[in-house]
């Protein structure tokens, strides 16, 4: 059993960039848990990169900018692997529209 409660679990990741990124611990952590990840990267560029480090593992292309490429992400995920438990969204993004403010007054579309 796993100790976190996550075996059988499916969380999706977002933000993979390297072996030092946090999206790739957290990954890496509900693997060995039990958990399936499904990884989303920014772009095709990026997959590539990453392409031995994430070997056999189910990774989607998605720019957080494109409110169509979510949605697409949304429904491929969807689709594909049914419902999942949880999102970890670890993008190095940050659009201060409204200042900097609160973590939880941002607005949608400048977590996205």
């Amino acid at each position: 059993m796993s100790f976190l409660g996550l075996s059988g679990k499916t969380f999706l990741v977002l933000g993979v960039a390297n072996k030092k990124s946090v999206a790739w611990h957290v990954a890496k952590t509900l693997e060995e848990e039990g958990a399936k990840v499904i990884y989303s990267v920014r772009s095709p560029a990026r997959k590539e990169s990453l392409a031995s480090l994430l070997a056999h593992k189910p990774v989607y292309v998605c720019d957080l900018e494109f409110e169509d490429q979510t949605q697409k992400l949304a429904e491929q995920v969807g689709r594909e692997h049914g419902p999942i438990d949880g999102i970890l969204h670890s993008v190095a993004f940050a659009n201060f529209s409204r200042g900097i403010q609160p973590f939880h007054e941002t607005v949608r579309a400048d977590f996205l």
